[in-house]
């Protein structure tokens, strides 16, 4: 049911940025955890964009994602309603959330109204009961509109020092609605569980209610560098192609958190304390709390057999993985990695990937399988002189033509039907069939079904060079 006040429509903000590294090899740099489908079948961007849904319409649901990763956000955000994408802002470079919730603000003060009420959702974290979220936001509206910024704090369930906490102060009008007293960012155990027994703390859950135009004047009063830079930035978003910020503009702009640039400095600031069953799932330590076990504790996804285990999370994507005598790990198999780590230690994993990334491995980056405009392709093997590939493109669409092709080319058709130029020639290939593609030759392929089209790309020779585009001009 759509939400709104006397005073203003209500705009769902989402922030779709940041990057993974503890649920490593699944979420990865350039596919971190809120495009990727960790609980359900949809991503947790996908289920943020449903609840956006819920409470307003897709032409008012504004999106904040990183520009690097906008390929898979625009496909993920169109697979749930193509008008999501009518206000899908676009970051060159990250700035943390300051700037993001800034950009919404504004940009949203220009489309909808200063009187527009912003819902700003991170879009990496669960909620299972999305009925009490809506019936928190109910409460927060009004509030909201008489000029508070209304932050949703979480039940803590433990002494949790990964977390920021807020500490509630006296009831306001509203039953159940609280000034905030203070922001208490990560403590150590001691604070966290002295705060957990008080009874007068929640975890901040990082989603806020508040009118574009009292963001906007927070923001002047406490950051004004940052204010004033955000207004250029909005006008090169309406200049600019696809609602991509200026990159000299954007990358100027002061990288804060909004907690601490706002937040923790607001004499505006209000609390409404609620149980939606809300995560981060920030480890695989969180994703096993989470979900549901066996007999003997395991979470098992995929080709998995157990033997003897008890209290591991086993993630299989391509092939068996089985486990006999051991317990608390994490064991997640992907086409292009393994991790095997204690459960428990999302530092660890962290510090793993980051050695990784130092150490200039693509497989802290991105996956074997990655998504372009026109589908997908999944690199199957690698080697210096040869690789093959497996293409999935969408209905109707191509790839090329190519012009500078820098090796040889086999394509074997899986399943679909291929329409091929080479130079002038046309060629109309279905399952079963193959053409070669010699190195230098102007081609296209193109889907011409209703259906996928996968295809086998075998190169030879050059595949470096070959590979430096990873067909991008394709459509």
């Amino acid at each position: 049911m759509e939400h709104a006040t006397e005073k203003g429509a209500l705009v769902p903000v989402i922030l779709a940025g940041g990057s993974g590294t503890r649920l490593w090899p699944l979420s990865r740099a350039a596919f971190p955890k809120h495009l990727v489908e960790l609980v359900g079948e949809e991503s947790l961007l996908q289920a943020t964009a449903r609840r956006a849904l819920a409470v307003a319409p897709a032409d008012r649901v504004v999106t904040v994602a990183a520009a690097g990763q906008a390929v898979l956000v625009r496909r993920q955000l169109a697979a749930v309603d193509r008008a999501l994408l009518a206000n899908l802002l676009l970051e060159p470079e990250p700035r943390n959330t300051a700037a993001a919730v800034g950009l919404a603000a504004s940009w949203a003060a220009r489309s909808f109204g200063g009187a527009s009420i912003l819902w700003v959702c991170p879009s990496d974290h669960l909620v299972q009961r999305p009925d009490r979220l809506q019936e928190t936001l109910a409460l927060a509206l009004p509030v909201a509109a008489d000029r508070r910024i209304v932050t949703f704090g979480i039940a803590p369930s433990r002494a949790e020092t990964g977390f920021g906490w807020i500490a509630r102060g006296r009831e306001l009008g509203p039953a159940g609605v609280f000034e905030v007293r203070r922001f208490v960012e990560k403590p150590p155990r001691a604070e966290a569980e002295a705060m957990l027994a008080s009874g007068e703390y929640v975890w901040n859950s990082g989603m806020f209610v508040m009118r574009a135009d009292v963001l906007l004047e927070e923001l002047a009063r406490f950051e004004p560098e940052l204010a004033r830079g955000l207004e250029a930035v909005r006008a090169s978003l309406e200049e600019g192609p696809d609602r991509l910020a200026d990159a000299d503009l954007f990358g100027r702009l002061p990288a804060l958190p909004i907690d601490k640039a706002v937040m923790e400095r607001s004499a505006r600031m209000a609390v409404i304390p609620c149980d939606p069953g809300w995560s981060d799932i920030g480890s695989w330590q969180a994703l096993w709390e989470l979900t549901s076990k066996d007999e003997a504790g395991n979470v098992a996804t995929g080709d998995v057999a157990l033997a003897r285990a008890r209290d591991n999370l086993v993630r299989a994507e391509h092939r068996l993985v089985a486990l006999a005598g051991v317990k608390d790990l994490a064991v997640v198999e992907t086409a292009d990695a393994v991790l095997v780590a204690d459960r428990t230690d999302g530092e660890a994993i962290k510090a793993l990937v980051g050695a990784l990334a130092g150490r200039g491995r693509p497989e802290a980056v991105r996956h074997a399988r990655e998504i372009r405009p026109w589908g997908r392709f999944t690199t199957l093997v690698e080697r210096p002189d040869y690789r093959i590939r497996e293409l999935e493109l969408d209905p109707r669409a191509q790839l090329g033509p190519e012009r500078h092709l820098a090796c040889d080319e086999h394509w074997l058709v899986l399943s679909g039907r291929a329409d091929v130029r080479l130079d002038e020639e046309e060629h109309r290939l279905g399952p079963g069939e193959s053409l070669d593609v010699p190195r230098g030759t102007c081609h296209r392929l193109a889907n011409g079904g209703d259906g996928p089209l996968r295809v086998v790309e075998i190169q030879l020779g050059g595949t470096e060079e070959a590979g430096a585009s990873e067909r991008s001009g394709a459509t």
